[in-house]
């Protein structure tokens, strides 16, 4: 609108402008072509491809941009940080620790009744201490006392070296993930989004692309029928649930018109795009204005004049918007963060008060039949 505005301004014409037409639709795009056909209008500025059969109703300019047609698809969600810190050790890792655990466990108790010279400490003759001083080391906690004989000592320095590597490297990640869990992976192909189980969202307009770009692999989606194209991309870009066409500088304003100052947290296509198509301004054929206009849209291309006038846009909405979405990569560490490790707490002293209560269970049992032992005799 500016580079017509401009253009009139110029050359010194006094534009008068219809009703803008805003949602793509059949009837719409119908109702466009008649109006130049039919000399209802001069000028037809928006989205104008420079391609067929554009040019058959129309001399189209040189073009103003050139974008690209590709799918827009729902951009990946942050990790849950209970579920990213729970995967912090594979199922391997675990079973692996756990077996190093029972095994470091059986050795201290074999190593402490294996006759030496030196009389080792009499806690790891019995197999439950033995486990509980190794359970002890893995949790980072003093043992009751240090092994006495050299052997069970190498062992002993050895376990602790390896408990000390699991924790460094259990705390680096448990904080880094506290902080930052990360993202879904994103979607790339087609495939992606079929195995996640998105709907293609269709608009009127939307069987005519498929069928002049002849979209290859659609028919395996379920498709959601869309009133016009605004509803299709807004659904792909914040409801998540179908993703569909469009194009970057389209996207870029409904994601500047929400508020979204990061628009990489909204704006995710494929890899493979669609087609790229240069656009511009159709003036009705055998315009003679055709060639001046020409001329005027490249002293605004080369004075940098459409970048100002974009720029100028996306201001005016972020003004406009009444919420702002900001993203930043530094994330404050607060009380929030530390909900997944209260959780894990809190279940750990449910786990120990019932090993307590088994414990008092199992003492008194053992102490009533060493009384009825000790009557007997």
């Amino acid at each position: 609108m500016e580079l017509i505005n401009s253009f009139t301004r110029n050359f010194n014409f006094i534009p008068k402008f219809n009703e803008p037409i805003v949602d793509l639709t059949v009837e719409n795009v119908i109702e466009m072509t008649n109006l130049m056909i039919s000399g209802g209008m001069d000028i037809y500025g928006g989205v104008v491809p420079i391609t067929h059969p554009f040019d058959l109703y129309a001399d189209v300019s040189i073009p103003i941009f050139i974008d690209t047609v590709r799918f827009i698809v729902p951009c990946p969600k942050p990790i849950a940080k209970t579920k990213k810190i729970i995967a912090i050790f594979s199922l391997s890792t675990c079973t692996s620790i756990g077996f190093v655990f029972i095994i470091v466990g059986i050795l201290f108790w074999t190593l402490s009744n294996y006759p030496t010279r030196r009389k080792e400490f009499t806690g790891f003759n019995i197999i439950e201490q033995s486990l509980s001083a190794a359970w002890a080391v893995l949790l980072g906690i003093s043992v009751p006392q240090m092994p006495l004989s050299l052997r069970t000592r190498t062992l002993f320095i050895i376990y602790v070296w390896y408990c000390f590597a699991i924790s460094t490297v259990f705390q680096a990640y448990f904080t880094t993930y506290l902080v930052e869990p990360g993202y879904e992976p994103r979607l790339e192909t087609l495939l992606d989004a079929k195995r996640t189980g998105l709907k293609l969202g269709t608009f009127e307009v939307m069987d005519i692309i498929r069928d002049y770009v002849d979209i290859k692999d659609l028919d395996v989606f379920e498709m959601k029928e869309y009133p016009d194209f605004s509803a299709s991309v807004r659904s792909a870009m914040f409801d998540r649930q179908t993703f569909t066409v469009s194009v970057k500088y389209y996207t870029s304003y409904l994601a500047s018109l929400a508020g979204f100052q990061d628009r990489s947290k909204v704006e995710c296509y494929l890899n493979e795009p669609i087609i790229t198509l240069p656009f511009g301004v159709a003036l009705t054929s055998g315009h003679p204005l055709i060639d001046i206009f020409n001329v005027h849209i490249r002293r605004c291309l080369e004075g940098g004049l459409l970048e100002g006038y974009w720029s100028k846009i996306d201001h005016e909405l972020n003004l406009k918007v009444k919420q702002t979405y900001v993203s930043s990569e530094y994330v404050v560490f607060s009380l929030t963060h530390l909900y997944p490790v209260f959780i894990i707490l809190f279940v750990g002293y449910i786990l120990s008060f019932i090993l307590l209560v088994f414990e008092n269970i199992s003492f008194i049992i053992k102490a009533k039949k060493n009384l009825i032992n000790l009557s007997k005799n």
